[in-house]
């Protein structure tokens, strides 16, 4: 990074040019004056030493380094072709930050604690903006805070500890529609305030290749934002991304194990090679499926990306889900989300209870939601029968807002469901006695279809089926015949009688669906 670039960036606070030097040097490592590192080209030196700071400029001109920064308060002559800044930062402050640029423009790995890690991308922005920082990913986590001695109120600490914003900001955020517009404005800032019990908060989103990578808070401490802060939390966010897209593609390369992981379990494949987590079935526990649909009304206020919105749905529902049981398995398959819960140690209600709770939650911020939960599954190969089952009670309860559906309790609509899934996917039905009911009464303008209908549906009862469809009785009874005489259909056999049930069923479901949209 020039020396221009790293001045441009830190902006006005921390640094102030005193005396620009002859060239703008490429700066590689930011040194301490302590009598023991090595100076030369390419280094930006630190006068730590008070009294020093004349002998440290010969000294830096001599080994061919061209940036110095003193104190506010020395006195020193410029030299003509070193530049001079000037700080009222702390040493162990101005440290990190200029550290962590340099790192950061560099993009070299670094450990979880060190300078150019997402702690010290923390610490850094905390001075630039001057504030308490907390960082950020995409599903709304807390990956790192700062450490710089902010006052912070009881929500940043509560969020700080619980790694997550506490649930009832949450819905606050959500229903004043103010915390996630950051996802909506890319390379804004987002000022958050006017709340009695929250300190003032400045908030943007961090980008990178047009992805959103995260997010940076800074929340104002014991004295007001200076003028300069939103600037510099413009800038904190281009400084972040090569730390943030570092944390992000590490975070990615586990979703996607998890990811495959549950698909392959849901479809009985092999499991993938590398795996992010431990399988129940691996220690000889069976595994519970339980699949949630959901609906996020308003959804550009919750994140404006789909993938962003799914992430820190997967993240809610991973919190409830390893409260019954920890080494449950969350991912967002196609449209569903799946949790694999092991099921020996969590009771049928336990778990009921929980998936109720985040229904309930979701609710709260907006999310229309009904869940279902599987059988036992006591062997990988029994789990995609148990997951079609759950997929099966997600589609019977699709208007069944905040509802917990299980097998025992819809046990008849999950045999119907079996079965007209089995029809609908057998491709072209044969040609039976309802094509050629439906062609009769396409060429005559007859009803037999209605006709014939009604009368199943009312368990063949003559006086009933004639009640709703306006019929006297013998008129119904002479249809009956011409649909017999027609079709060939004998409703005295029992196994053509549930046939042609299951088959109108199916078929107005399928219309029902072709009505709605649905494929």
């Amino acid at each position: 990074m020039l020396l221009s670039e790293l001045i441009q960036t830190v902006g006005q606070g921390p640094v102030a040019v005193r005396h620009h030097g002859a060239v703008d040097p490429d700066l590689d490592e930011v040194l301490l004056d302590d009598g023991v590192s090595s100076l030369g080209p390419g280094k930006i030196v630190l006068a730590v030493l008070p009294g020093q700071e004349q002998s440290l400029l010969e000294s830096a001109k001599a080994h061919g380094c061209q940036a110095v920064v003193v104190s506010a308060s020395a006195a020193v002559d410029d030299p003509a072709d070193i530049t001079v800044l000037e700080t009222s930062l702390g040493w162990t402050q101005l440290f990190v930050l200029l550290r962590t640029m340099l790192l950061s423009s560099h993009d070299e790995a670094s450990n979880d604690a060190g300078p150019g890690s997402v702690h010290g991308l923390a610490d850094a922005v905390a001075i630039m903006v001057g504030g308490s920082v907390v960082l950020y990913d995409r599903a709304h986590r807390v990956i790192a805070y700062s450490v710089q001695g902010h006052e912070i109120d009881s929500v940043r600490r509560d969020t700080i500890l619980g790694r997550r914003t506490p649930d009832q900001w949450i819905r606050r955020f959500t229903v004043d529609r103010t915390a996630y517009e950051t996802y909506a404005k890319p390379g804004s800032v987002v000022r958050m305030a006017d709340y009695a019990d929250l300190h003032t908060r400045l908030r943007i989103a961090v980008h990178a290749g047009g992805e959103t990578i995260g997010e940076i808070s800074v929340a104002e401490g014991s004295e007001p934002f200076a003028a300069h802060a939103e600037g510099a939390l413009q800038r904190a966010a281009e400084l972040a991304v090569p730390v943030m897209l570092r944390h992000h593609r590490s975070q990615n390369v586990e979703r996607i194990a998890r990811e495959s992981t549950v698909r392959a379990l849901l479809s009985g494949s092999p499991l993938p090679a590398q795996r992010s987590h431990e399988v129940p079935f691996d220690s000889g526990s069976g595994i519970v499926p339980v699949g949630f649909a959901l609906t996020v009304r308003d959804a550009h206020r919750i994140g404006a990306v789909e993938d962003v919105t799914g992430e820190r749905f997967v993240h809610f529902l991973t919190l409830h889900m390893r409260s019954a049981e920890p080494t449950s398995l969350v991912a967002k398959i196609d449209d569903t989300y799946w949790a694999l819960v092991p099921g020996e140690s969590t009771s049928s209600e336990h778990l009921r209870s929980i998936t109720h709770t985040a229904l309930a939650q979701l609710s709260r911020m907006g999310v229309r939601a009904h869940a279902a939960i599987g059988t036992l599954s006591d062997s990988r190969e029994e789990l995609p029968f148990t997951s079609r089952v759950v997929l099966d009670l997600l589609d019977l309860g699709a208007d069944s807002h905040g509802q917990v559906l299980m097998p025992e309790t819809n046990w008849a609509q999950l045999v119907l469901a079996a079965a007209q899934r089995g029809i609908r996917e057998s491709g072209a039905l044969p040609d039976g006695p309802l094509t050629t009911i439906r062609d009769h009464d396409r060429k005559h303008e007859t009803a037999f279809m209605e006709t014939l209908t009604v009368f199943l549906e009312e368990f063949g009862s003559v006086s009933a089926a004639a009640t709703r469809l306006y019929l006297h009785p013998n008129t119904l009874r002479h249809r009956m015949q011409r649909i017999r005489e027609i079709s060939g259909l004998d409703l005295s056999d029992s196994d053509q009688r549930l046939a042609v049930s299951l088959h109108l069923d199916a078929a107005a479901k399928h219309r029902r669906r072709c009505a709605s949209g649905e494929s």
